[in-house]
């Protein structure tokens, strides 16, 4: 009978170590799986941010670039309206009088000499009263020479380019500029 005890506890201590064993395996299975768990967790957020936050910027380009294509179209309309008025402004009591002074500037470029003054038809009377006692400068009238005129020096040595539309061509960068700043104001 003590062989049968002795066997009885045996086995009984060899089962409780294999519970135990079994137990200490299971709870260590658990946590690897949870270490696993929380680090897969942790990579497919790391991974679904860097895509939402690509994502966010790709959207926040394209708004960016459709505000920029929209304001750039909004300058080329205001140039175009500016442009458009041009010709109204060319008849102006202002203009006409800054017109001798703008022809006087540009002879200077030729220093005396022989040139020729492009104008259009509406221009003409306020340009030749200017250019009056200047034999050696031709006024040309042209339809075509957009509003104000062009000073072309002997055998086209110095060309300036006085036409209204030439100037807001030049200004344009900066009217651009101006008027994106604006359109950021609140």
């Amino acid at each position: 009978m003590e062989l049968r005890k002795a066997a009885e506890s045996t086995a009984e201590s060899i089962s409780s170590a294999a519970r135990e064993e079994a137990e200490r395996i299971e709870s260590e299975a658990a946590q690897h799986i949870e270490r696993r768990r929380s680090a897969l967790i942790r990579d497919k957020e790391a991974e679904y941010g860097t895509e939402a936050r690509a994502a966010i910027a790709a959207e926040k380009h394209e708004a960016l670039q459709a505000t920029l294509v929209a304001q750039t179209k909004l300058v080329e309309r205001v140039l175009e309206r500016a442009k458009a008025l041009l010709p109204q402004l060319s008849k102006s009591e202002g203009y006409l009088s800054e017109l001798s002074r703008d022809l006087d500037e540009a002879l200077q470029f030729v220093q005396g000499e022989a040139a020729i003054v492009r104008c259009p038809p509406p221009l003409e009377e306020a340009v030749r009263d200017t250019l009056r006692g200047r034999p050696n400068v031709t006024i040309e009238i042209g339809a075509n020479d957009g509003t104000g005129f062009v000073l072309i020096g002997a055998e086209g040595s110095v060309t300036v380019d006085g036409r209204l539309e030439s100037r807001i061509d030049r200004l344009a960068p900066s009217l651009a500029i101006e008027i994106h700043r604006r359109l950021g104001e609140p």
